[in-house]
């Protein structure tokens, strides 16, 4: 059963949060009023006494950030959210709150407020809301690891899931979570995964959260059992207080998201429509491709042309290389990048991968590759139409023609135009990685799509070296 201290932590950790923010939030913005009014290095346009008026608007502003906050999920009682993803909802919580704040002083004459005041509001309270919640998570990190009160998971099966979802809490401190034990009908008691020992199979399930273990929650990640065992499994956390939760390739689907409807009376499971799948979304995000394209094209002009020269001085050979790949609805198009490589690179092996420290390429390819500037011709591309900025990696047809026979829901991918980035690759899913992995990033950003996240992307490939080669 659940320690009572241990949800009475979880339940009343949300107020804590939301108080450090509110406390956060007025005391930034007093940092601000002053920054913009007091400090002297803006235009004095208030008098002393209009402080007592913006002091008043603090109040809004506190509410309006502190709802987009809870709208992002950020008081959730358990969020197994690490730093990174807290901070990207915190910013986008800020964003839409000065955004909203932004459009009711249009509408608001009693008195002239500052929108620069604002943006500089927003420009502060994201890193500063961020830094906050770090500095009480790492406080909440020490004072659960040196009493001992870590949120304990028992794993049901040992499959690649598995490892995974063990290797990622013993990586993230932060969350105070610990997985103590593994059950598998197929390695034998005493044998570790990733470390982790197992203590039986998944008949034992009932004695061990009844005597020996504390256990706050059951992780079921056994593709290969029936479905009478996991009512039983369920029923049994059911009985002693403890979370069950289901890992979601458990079918052997590759899927972030699943939605349920019912018809006449009978619950129906099926894919969740992508946010894409709307007109309004695909018309945008295809304005923001010419635009940002067109515009790229443009100023990086001068760098494609020193590029170019450079690859004419570097080696025999065209500028550059045209690949047909699979695009959108599986049809193929021609594909541009800069030549990286010797002409005859495939003329003894056929289509194959490029592999780390590839003798194939050419000086400047090599540092072309690792940089990712011979990717930057797909501008045409994109705007052409052939591409979108951000999405799904183009393979050629092919490697596609092989794995939409072997990786379940490869094709899926297909259903958005491809990108010149994309999550997979951002996450250093490209070069001789896992299928599997990139199409799970792929249909995970076609499922979760939205505009931030594509800046998100974007702004992570200008960092994103890890097997660019």
């Amino acid at each position: 059963m659940i320690q009572p201290r241990r949800r009475q932590r979880e339940t009343f950790l949300p107020w804590v949060q939301l108080f450090l923010d509110a406390v956060v939030i007025y005391l930034l913005l007093q940092a601000v009023f002053w920054w913009r009014f007091r400090s002297g290095m803006f235009n004095p346009l208030l008098a002393p006494e209009d402080y007592g008026v913006y002091f008043k608007t603090f109040h809004l502003i506190v509410l309006v950030t502190i709802f987009f906050l809870r709208f992002y999920g950020l008081y959730r009682p358990i969020a197994r959210l690490t730093f990174a993803d807290e901070t990207w909802r915190v910013m986008k919580a800020v964003v839409a709150g000065t955004l909203v704040l932004m459009a009711i002083t249009f509408f608001v004459r009693a008195f002239s407020f500052s929108r620069t005041f604002l943006v500089m509001s927003g420009l502060v309270l994201a890193p500063g809301i961020s830094l906050a919640r770090f500095l009480l998570g790492l406080i909440l990190m020490g004072m659960d690891h040196s009493r001992g009160s870590l949120r304990n998971i028992l794993v049901i099966g040992a499959d690649a899931n598995a490892e995974k979802l063990i290797q990622f809490y013993q990586k993230t401190p932060r969350l105070a979570t610990k997985v103590t034990g593994v059950l598998d009908d197929r390695k034998p008691k005493g044998a570790k995964v990733c470390g982790v020992l197992v203590l039986g199979k998944t008949g034992d399930l009932p004695e061990l959260l009844k005597k020996e273990h504390q256990v706050h929650e059951v992780v079921l990640s056994d593709p290969g059992i029936q479905n009478d065992a996991v009512l039983e499994i369920l029923y049994e956390c059911e009985k002693e207080m403890v979370a069950f939760r289901w890992i979601a390739d458990i079918f052997g689907l590759i899927a972030s998201k699943m939605n349920i409807s019912y018809l006449g009376g009978v619950s129906i499971l099926s894919f969740m429509d992508s946010p894409l799948s709307d007109w309004e979304n695909r018309v945008l995000k295809r304005f923001m491709d010419i635009l940002f394209s067109a515009l790229g094209l443009f100023f990086l002009s001068p760098a494609l042309l020193l590029i170019a020269c450079g690859i004419r001085r570097d080696s025999a050979g065209p500028v550059f290389f045209k690949q047909e790949r699979v695009g959108q609805d599986g049809r193929n198009f021609m594909l541009y990048k800069f030549r990286t490589m010797r002409v005859d690179a495939e003329a003894k092996t056929g289509p194959v991968w490029t592999r780390e420290n590839d003798d194939r390429r050419t000086r400047l390819g090599g540092f072309l590759r690792s940089s990712n500037l011979d990717e930057l011709p797909q501008l045409w591309n994109v705007l052409k139409g052939d591409m979108s900025l951000v999405g799904p990696r183009p393979e050629r047809p092919f490697f596609a023609s092989q794995f939409k026979e072997d990786i379940p829901r490869y094709m899926a991918r297909h259903s958005i135009r491809s990108g010149l980035s994309g999550w997979a690759q951002v996450n250093g899913l490209r070069g001789n990685t896992s299928i599997e992995e990139r199409t799970k990033c792929d249909l995970y950003y076609i499922e979760n799509w939205s505009l931030l996240l594509d800046f998100k992307i974007l702004f992570m490939t200008l960092l994103a070296r890890r097997n660019a080669y």
